[in-house]
């Protein structure tokens, strides 16, 4: 009873750890993530084309640094809380009992980033559609982008791509892990309790933002394709792109090949600084929680006991 008491209540701490990640890698990278979407969307989407990374950066900050960093912050944060809280403890509770079951520890990451994108993607699709749109249109918020998904496509319309981006989550999480397992598996390193703290911290940073790099240039075409299906016509208020194969092709003669990359030099630092605030911010909590956890000192009673054995046991030996 109390093992399972004990199991459910690292569960629990598990989650609010995932939480508190979202917050920490959604409030240092918000601008970089707005910059991206805006980059990667269309231009009837916007209004305007988003050609140079500086320019859309200096559209962005224009307005001073404060709206920079609170643009679409709300409906990121409100989707990256949620999405954390259900991603990670997914991840780690799926990896602990594969490891159990004895399933292969090169097969594991894949499996395991399989079952947390596609829980919190099944979870939170409507979210992700909202913080989309209020990034592309500054003139919207939160509750106009639900009222109008709802008066124009109804429940259905807030998971508008959500196989495409299972699918492209899929690809860009299962390399993320597979690199970054593998390569703490090689280096030995990246958890706390092995070295000293500073010296994990920074090796634990190191391997994330390695693994990320890799995991973005391969998987980044998808965030492209997704972000034309979910905003909509500035003009006519209307999806302009409806299906994948179709999207994918109006990019092609659109942009070339270049076109499934608009958005990645920004994507590749969000995403870099993004997944090590977050991976490092959801490690640091559970730890400080394991260390609370196992040098909490022992209740007055019990310490008495132990205390009146040992003198006991002197008296014995006397």
């Amino acid at each position: 009873m109390a093992s399972t008491t004990r199991t459910e209540n690292d569960n629990l701490v598990s989650v609010f750890a995932g939480g508190f990640a979202g917050v920490c890698s959604t409030c240092v990278t918000n601008p970089l993530d707005t910059i991206r979407v805006r980059l990667s969307s269309g231009r009837a989407a916007t209004g305007k084309t988003h050609k140079s990374l500086w320019i859309t950066a200096k559209e962005l900050f224009n307005e001073g640094l404060l709206h920079a960093f609170s643009r679409g912050l709300g409906a990121n944060i409100m989707a990256s809380m949620p999405s954390n809280a259900i991603y990670l403890p997914t991840y780690r509770f799926l990896k602990n009992e594969l490891t159990d079951m004895g399933v292969n520890e090169q097969a594991r990451p894949l499996l395991c980033a399989f079952g947390a994108v596609t829980a919190t993607n099944v979870a939170l699709s409507p979210l992700f559609l909202v913080r989309t749109r209020v990034q592309v249109d500054d003139r919207l918020t939160i509750r106009q982008v639900f009222t109008d998904v709802m008066r124009r496509d109804g429940v259905r319309g807030f998971y508008r791509g959500t196989v495409t981006n299972v699918a492209g989550r899929f690809v860009e999480e299962g390399c993320f892990w597979t690199v970054y397992e593998l390569l703490k598996r090689v280096t030995h390193e990246g958890n706390f309790g092995d070295r000293g703290f500073w010296w994990t911290s920074a090796a634990m940073v190191s391997l994330t933002m390695i693994a990320k790099l890799a995991a973005v240039s391969i998987a980044y075409p998808y965030n492209v394709v997704m972000n034309h299906l979910r905003t909509v016509n500035k003009a006519t208020g209307r999806h302009d792109y409806v299906r994948v194969l179709p999207t994918m092709r109006h990019i092609y003669r659109a942009d070339g090949l270049l076109g499934f990359y608009k958005g990645l030099a920004p994507q590749i630092l969000r995403s870099v600084v993004s997944k090590a605030t977050q991976i490092y911010s959801f490690e640091l909590f559970l730890f400080t929680y394991a260390e609370m956890y196992h040098r909490k000192p022992l209740p007055v009673p019990a310490a008495a006991i132990i205390d009146a054995a040992a003198e006991r046991e002197l008296e014995t030996v006397k």
